[in-house]
């Protein structure tokens, strides 16, 4: 068996290129003979024509040499039969080295490019395989842990309301981490699962209730809670992953804010989208901080901050399994205001826009509360 090198290289549907340009070549080359007085006319047809189709072919190296000996001799014959009648001169039979040279020049400039674009191509393969295993794994990981964090939870609940004084405490410890662990576990199973094509189980819906629910929710953390003006509008959206990136923004603000600071939610109406707001009057962010701020387990340079760096990478990436994007306006000391844009319902279909747009509150930014 020849090897593999040295094999024609016949793909489906492609061949026909290769049989198309013999035939060309070959009327080229009874036109030279024939008709002596066109010059070299057929011949540099003949050339171009094979460099054209080795660009779209790129021929392994034994096809290719092949090909490469067979043009020189047949076209090198040619024009010295036409030398010979007298109707070129001798000067033109340098043209066959000439342009044999300037082809294997491109032959070797094509196979550099091939190459790369193979090996481009299998790092990519391995890349997405690692980010399959990855996704693979932190989805398990998160089924499994939920199991045990649930029976230890229970318990751990029961030691609380069974107990007292010191032994209280730290039940109550135990308690606050292990629902740390669980907001854990279900974050990283949704963001595992955010390209499924079963992440998003769209309805038709008003955004009102579901800031008049986020607000109930949030009612018992004592702190200045308000609800602003909201946009009469309706959007096709997931009510149950729409609510988790709505309270992700809450618990932001709530991290960064005191007991007498205000938190606000809103909804206004930006053209075919509405901007669903959560704005705080808090310690706002540091700009070093803001590039990164909603990267996975992304945390705040300033000590003392909580969190487990998952609550913004979720309200990113259901802002984009929405159509939609994220915006934020924040300053150092100055609070801040978080923006989740999607899509109005019967608004025209447009691509997600930037996963983050940032400042440092521009006097053209929207106010806090």
């Amino acid at each position: 068996m020849p090897s593999e090198s040295r094999r024609w290289p016949l793909r489906p549907g492609a061949a026909w290129l290769d049989v198309g340009w013999g035939v060309f070549a070959a009327c080229n080359l009874v036109a030279t003979l024939i008709v002596p007085d066109w010059e070299t006319v057929p011949f540099h047809f003949i050339w171009v024509s094979l460099t054209i189709l080795y660009g779209f072919r790129v021929w392994r190296g034994g096809p290719t040499l092949l090909v490469l000996g067979a043009v020189m001799a047949t076209t090198g014959v040619t024009l010295y039969i036409d030398y010979r009648r007298g109707a070129q001169p001798p000067d033109e039979l340098t043209e066959i080295p000439l342009m044999a040279a300037m082809f294997v020049a491109m032959v070797w400039h094509a196979r550099r490019r091939l190459v790369a674009m193979r090996q481009i191509e299998r790092v990519s393969e391995a890349n997405r395989r690692l980010l399959e295993r990855q996704r693979l794994f932190i989805q398990d990981a998160s089924h499994e842990l939920r199991t045990p964090i649930t029976v230890a939870l229970g318990h751990a609940e029961l030691i609380l309301r069974g107990t007292a004084g010191a032994l209280r405490d730290d039940a109550r410890v135990v308690v606050e981490e292990l629902l740390r662990l669980r907001r854990l576990s279900d974050r990283l199973l949704l963001l595992a699962t955010v390209e499924d094509p079963e992440f998003l189980r769209k309805v038709r819906m008003e955004i009102e209730p579901v800031l008049v629910e986020t607000l109930r929710r949030w009612a018992t953390v004592p702190r200045r809670w308000r609800l602003g003006p909201v946009a009469e509008v309706e959007v096709e959206a997931d009510a149950d992953r729409l609510a988790l990136a709505i309270d992700a923004l809450v618990e932001n603000a709530v991290k960064h804010t005191t007991e007498s600071q205000p938190i606000e939610l809103s909804a206004q109406r930006r053209q075919e989208m509405v901007a669903v707001c959560v704005a705080d009057g808090g310690t706002g962010i540091q700009a070093e901080d803001v590039s990164r701020l909603f990267d996975r387990f992304a945390r705040g340079s300033a000590g003392g901050r909580e969190g487990l760096g998952l609550g913004l990478a979720i309200v990113k990436a259901v802002a984009e399994a929405h159509g939609g994007t994220v915006q934020v306006w924040s300053r150092d000391g100055g609070g801040s205001r978080f923006e989740l844009l999607l899509p109005v319902a019967d608004a025209p279909a447009r691509e997600p826009g930037p996963a983050l747009t940032l400042s440092r509150r521009p006097d053209s930014a929207p106010a806090g509360p």
